[in-house]
């Protein structure tokens, strides 16, 4: 038994291509399906392995107050041709002591790290509830009168000092 179309042996045939292709995109279709969801398992593994630690995070905000330095004297050496230490009160309106302070004593604005000098904590001496008096002691020999010309203070409540 043969079957004739009506329109025509090529639209037959055409019926036939388009089943054919019909069918490639269903099988395009479930391929790409199971690709996401391989995909979705492999990145939900990846990530369900990761471990993060437990951890806060705030906002919030205060007020920076500065340091002002006061009543400054140095001691000098025997001959009296160089500065051995430095004395200064620091004042702060916050009533806080500072944990770290540095100086430099120079002839201009200090230039590097190497200038600074750092005054133990344990010579800080607290003067009522918003004064500390501090001793620097420069190494050595001390500093040439000549050279000691600009002291500069650099103080923190918290922390250390840190000079690049």
């Amino acid at each position: 038994m043969t079957m004739k179309s009506q329109r025509g042996p090529e639209v037959f045939m055409r019926n036939g291509k388009r089943t054919f292709a019909s069918r490639k995109r269903k099988i395009a279709g479930l391929l790409a399906f199971v690709l996401a969801g391989v995909i979705g398992v492999g990145a939900y593994a990846f990530t369900a392995s990761n471990t993060v630690p437990a951890q806060t995070a705030g906002g919030g905000q205060a007020v920076v107050s500065g340091y002002t330095e006061s009543g400054v004297s140095y001691s000098w050496n025997t001959p009296g041709t160089k500065i051995t230490k430095v004395h200064f009160i620091l004042t702060s309106a916050a009533k806080l002591k500072p944990s770290d302070v540095e100086v430099a004593l120079t002839e201009g604005a200090p230039k590097g790290a190497g200038e600074w000098v750092d005054c133990p904590a344990g010579e800080y001496v607290a003067k009522g509830t918003e004064e500390t008096e501090i001793v620097c002691t420069f190494g050595g020999e001390g500093i040439e009168n000549k050279v000691g010309t600009q002291l500069t203070v650099a103080a923190v409540s918290e922390g250390k000092v840190v000079i690049e």
